[in-house]
């Protein structure tokens, strides 16, 4: 990753007076009240969430009936009753994440939960690699406008080849432990305070000299710019208004607990005509190999080249990996199984567009291999196409390059969770000056 000299800094982080849940009063494990990114919960869970009355659900998601408009008043009353707490001090903290891998490896992923400098991509300090659907930022930016401020992180990645913010950060997890929680799929989070003032120097000395990328939460980025742009007015002290920053977890490239999973794609319905048109041009245009199991495709995935992507279809009898014959060009996007699926077999073959696919119009994404193959399998899908995850380097050099990388493209594991700490802008108190 390109790295800059002093001046004006590229990625501006700061200590903030964060929101959470009154741990003197539920104590520090806060299980009952945080919820995965409000983007992966389905119907059935946010029911299941919304059934504890205090479940940060009911502030990301609003309510059913009037949408995000009892959000403000329900948060003035969690703020005034102590549900919610506001730290006195502006801290930095650390978002530390302990799991075990498809390989049955335990890793830690940690991050940093900083306030982050909002820039427009034009600037090249903090990049992007996915579209956006604009129905989504429509309905975050409601929501923020009923919070003022954000309830959930996004996920930023910075390069620290030299290991220096990893250990600074590693220092500070005996310190103070804000809250901890186990997941659902088993992964132990943990949030420390970090309120020294010489680490918070040393972390934010750091980063100025970085350019940053956003993993998971563009949507979300997009709002708070949109958020800061109508909202031209108001107080500034030395680091700016609080809406000019969004809240992150800014995690290391480096982290050994870093981790990108595919998203597999699921087609509903395919009709004769293309079902005719991959049966005659898939051999055209990929070299393709037969297996006779899940198993065994899965396997030849994961060894496959970039480019080579599986795909599953009982219509035709068809179980396969397909790597291409040509790569059509020499762009970072070219390398990238997903984009050579999009292109060539979703568009060019079963006829797809860009919007059918943003809107998931007769397709679905699915993450691990065997709930997909199981999908197939029962009958409720009509086929899978199975790609292989890209690396972080191949993410970065697609943003780099001011490309976008197709929908659903990357889903880093594990998620942020939502309910650990909040930013709000009328909460923050001016910096010492």
């Amino acid at each position: 990753m390109m790295r800059h000299g002093r001046g004006c800094p590229l990625v501006r982080v700061i200590p903030f007076n964060a929101v959470y849940y009154n741990n003197l009063r539920f104590g520090n494990d806060v299980g009952r009240f945080v919820a995965p990114p409000y983007d992966v919960v389905e119907n059935r869970l946010e029911k299941k969430l919304k059934e504890d009355r205090l479940n940060i659900t009911h502030l990301t998601l609003g309510d059913e009936d009037d949408g995000y408009g009892t959000v403000a008043k329900r948060l003035r009353r969690w703020l005034n009753d102590g549900v919610l707490v506001r730290d006195p001090e502006k801290s930095m903290y650390l978002y530390e994440q302990t799991f075990q891998g498809d390989d049955g490896v335990v890793r830690v992923r940690t991050g940093i939960v900083a306030a982050v400098r909002l820039e427009d991509a034009a600037n090249g300090k903090i990049l992007p690699h996915e579209n956006i659907i604009p129905s989504h930022k429509e309905d975050r930016l409601a929501l923020m406008s009923a919070l003022r401020g954000d309830s959930e992180q996004i996920f930023m990645l910075y390069d620290d080849q030299t290991g220096e913010v990893e250990r600074t950060i590693d220092e500070c997890r005996k310190t103070e432990e804000v809250l901890r929680f186990i997941d659902s799929s088993g992964v132990h989070h943990r949030i420390v305070r970090i309120g020294e003032s010489d680490t918070i120097s040393r972390i934010q000395g750091f980063l100025e000299k970085q350019t940053a990328l956003i993993a998971d939460g563009h949507h979300r980025y997009e709002t708070a710019i949109e958020y800061r742009n109508r909202s031209a007015k108001g107080h500034a002290d030395e680091d700016g208004r609080p809406h000019d920053y969004i809240l992150a977890t800014l995690v290391s490239f480096v982290n050994p607990g870093l981790v990108i999973n595919p998203a597999h794609r699921l087609v509903r319905e395919v009709g004769p005509g293309e079902l005719s048109a991959l049966r005659d041009r898939l051999p055209l245009e990929f070299r393709i190999a037969d297996f006779g199991s899940a198993g065994e495709l899965e396997a030849a995935l994961r060894d496959a080249p970039e480019t080579a992507f599986g795909i599953w279809c009982p219509s035709l009898e068809l179980i396969a990996l397909a790597e291409p014959k040509e790569i059509t060009g020499d762009g970072p996007l070219d390398a990238l199984s997903v984009y050579v699926l999009q292109e060539r077999v979703l568009k060019g073959m079963l006829g797809f567009t860009t919007e059918q696919l943003d809107k998931k119009v007769n397709i679905d994404y699915v993450v691990d291999f065997p709930s997909a193959w199981r999908t197939v399998e029962s009958g409720e899908q009509a086929m899978c196409l199975f790609v292989k995850p890209p690396t972080v380097a191949q993410v970065m050099a697609v943003a780099k390059a001011g490309l976008k990388m197709p929908h659903k493209s990357t889903h880093f594991y594990p998620k942020i969770w939502s309910g650990t700490v909040l930013y709000l802008f009328d909460e923050q108190r001016p910096s010492e000056q």
